[in-house]
């Protein structure tokens, strides 16, 4: 994983809830496409980021999905409230 995406995925997974790959990728500050590649591997703790019309991680099998992945219903949708609810966080 690379590690400009790394305090965003470990909020994501410390909170257990998905947030969309445009909200990360704007939180980040990385071109959206690129979130995917720049997660690498496909494993559960980085199944929190996910397609923003399915809800879903894209590509991953069900058993690379974490398996705490629709605990919660609610996706962070912007990076604006990401960037919000993690220094809420501190």
């Amino acid at each position: 994983m690379d590690p400009g995406l790394e305090q965003f995925i470990a909020f994501l997974d410390r909170n257990k809830i998905r947030a969309t790959y445009g909200a990360v990728a704007d939180a980040a500050g990385v071109p959206h496409r690129s979130v995917g590649r720049l997660l690498g591997e496909r494993c559960p703790r980085a199944s929190w980021v996910v397609n923003a019309a399915t809800g879903e991680p894209t590509g991953y099998s069900e058993l690379a999905k974490h398996p705490d992945l629709h605990t919660r219903a609610e996706i962070i949708t912007t990076g604006d409230d990401l960037i919000r609810r993690m220094k809420r966080e501190k």
